[in-house]
């Protein structure tokens, strides 16, 4: 541990009961000199050492947002395909009921107004949104 009488001062005042000589001057600049160029290297290796680190660590979590959205992506493909497997499910039994052409109907009809009545909400959620500070609409 260092203590206050280790630690080198450029100050022109000695302690008491030291008399210092010109060599012991020129020690104390030399020491501080090395300490300030050590002290610059070891912000660069610390400076280097922590772009590696975030690089290594965006490395990492870039492959693994890779494979997150790929799941994302099987999910979303998979739930569409068993949707379409649900209309077609729908459309062979309602077409022993009703015919094949009166089924259509029926389950685009269907398909339609569901998607009209989301789109509306959506324009209408989509007129409340504040895009600017100044306009407020309701």
């Amino acid at each position: 541990m260092l203590q206050d009488k280790d630690i080198p001062v450029l100050d022109d005042e000695q302690p008491p009961g030291e008399a210092a000589s010109n060599g012991e001057d020129e020690a104390r600049v030399k020491s501080l000199a090395s300490q300030v160029t050590d002290l610059i290297e070891d912000v660069r290796i610390l400076a280097r050492a922590e772009v590696e680190y975030f690089r290594t660590k965006l490395s990492v979590n870039l492959a693994a947002t890779k494979r997150i959205l790929l799941l994302f992506t099987v999910a979303v493909v998979v739930g569409i395909m068993a949707v379409i497997a649900l209309i077609l499910g729908l459309l062979l039994v309602l077409s022993d009921y009703f015919g094949p052409l009166a089924a259509t109907g029926i389950v685009a009809g269907s398909a339609l107004l569901i998607a009209s009545v989301t789109m509306g909400m959506a324009i209408k959620r989509a007129r409340r949104l504040p895009l600017d500070e100044n306009s407020s609409r309701e």
